[in-house]
C-alpha cells in the first residue's frame, strides 16, 4: 500500500470539520478574542502547514533517499503491521517530543513555535500554528518520510490518524477527559490514560499563559501523541484542572506574516521578542 494512495488527508480534513462544528457549538470563536489578524494567521498557517512545507519536506526527503538508498526502499514491507505500527508511532511521535522540547529551549527555535502558544483560546486549529521554519525543518516529518520509504506505509497511515486524532482532540475546548475524571470507577483507567496520551488537561496545561496557579507547565507536557514521554523524562505536569487563560503574557499581537514569517519578517514593536 503506498502512501500516495490513502485518503489519510480526507480523513484527517473530515476531523478537523467535525471538532470544529463541535468548537462552533459550544461558543468558541463567539468570545471576541479571535481577532481578524488571529483568523489569519490561523487560516495561513493551516495553508502552509498542509500544503507548503509538509509536501516539500515529504518531496526533498523521498528524493534524498530514493537517490542514495534506493536498494533499501521497501526494506521492512514484510514486518507485521502490528509491529509496524508500534514502531511508527513510538519512533516518530518520540523525534516530536524532543523537537517540541527544544523549541521550549532554545531561543531561535522558540521564536518559530511561539505562533502555535500565541492564540487566545484552545482550538483544533492549533495544529497549524507553527512558523515556517519550525515546520520546514520538523524533524518528524523526516523520520515519516524514511519509514514509508523502508515499507511501513500502511502502518504509518494508521499510526499518523490516531496520532491526528489524538493531538486534535487534546487541543479542543472540548474537554472529553474532564467527566471522565468525576467517575470513581473509572480513576484507575483514566490514571493510566493521562500517563500514556495526550489529553485536554495535560495538553491545556502547556498552552496556559502561566503557571502561577499551579495549574500552566509552559515548559513540560510536551507530548504530542503519547505522553508517557512526559512521564519518563520529567516533564510531567498532571493536576486534572484547566487554565484560566491561554496564550502568552508577553504578546503583542505580532502581524500574521510577522509570526509565521520571522525572521524574514520581524515585528517594528521593539516590545516583542519578534522584532530582534
Amino acid at each position: 500500500m503506498k502512501f500516495t494512495d490513502s485518503l489519510i488527508y480526507y480523513e484527517i480534513l473530515v476531523l478537523l470539520i467535525v471538532f470544529s462544528i463541535v468548537e462552533f457549538i459550544t461558543g468558541v470563536f463567539k468570545s471576541g478574542k479571535w481577532t481578524k489578524n488571529e483568523w489569519h494567521i490561523t487560516v495561513a498557517g493551516l495553508l502552509m502547514s498542509s500544503v507548503i512545507t509538509r509536501p516539500v519536506s515529504f518531496i526533498f526527503s523521498t528524493f534524498i533517499l530514493q537517490y542514495f538508498f534506493k536498494d533499501y526502499a521497501n526494506y521492512f514491507e514484510s514486518t507485521p503491521f502490528w509491529l509496524g505500527l508500534i514502531i511508527v508511532t513510538v519512533l516518530e511521535d518520540f523525534t516530536q517530543y524532543w523537537w517540541h522540547r527544544a523549541a521550549h529551549t532554545y531561543e531561535w527555535l522558540w521564536k518559530g513555535h511561539r505562533v502555535h502558544h500565541s492564540a487566545p483560546e484552545m482550538s483544533v486549529f492549533l495544529s497549524g500554528r507553527n512558523s515556517w521554519v519550525y515546520l520546514l525543518i520538523f524533524p518528524s516529518r523526516i523520520v515519516s518520510a524514511t519509514l514509508i520509504f523502508l515499507g511501513f506505509g500502511q502502518a504509518f497511515l494508521v499510526g499518523y490518524f490516531l496520532k491526528i486524532l489524538i493531538g486534535i482532540a487534546a487541543h479542543s475546548p472540548f474537554a472529553w477527559d474532564k467527566p471522565l475524571y468525576k467517575i470513581k470507577w473509572l480513576h484507575p483507567i483514566m490514571w493510566v490514560v493521562e500517563r500514556v496520551i495526550s489529553t485536554p488537561a495535560t495538553h491545556h496545561a502547556h498552552h496556559a499563559a502561566h503557571d502561577k496557579d499551579g495549574i500552566g507547565v509552559i515548559n513540560g507536557n510536551y507530548g504530542n501523541m503519547f505522553f508517557i514521554w512526559d512521564v519518563l523524562f520529567g516533564t510531567a505536569h498532571i493536576t486534572r484542572q484547566f487554565p484560566e487563560q491561554y496564550g502568552l503574557e508577553d504578546y503583542y499581537e505580532e502581524p500574521w506574516y510577522v509570526q509565521l514569517g520571522y525572521p524574514i519578517f520581524k515585528a517594528k514593536d521593539q516590545r516583542s521578542e519578534m522584532s530582534r
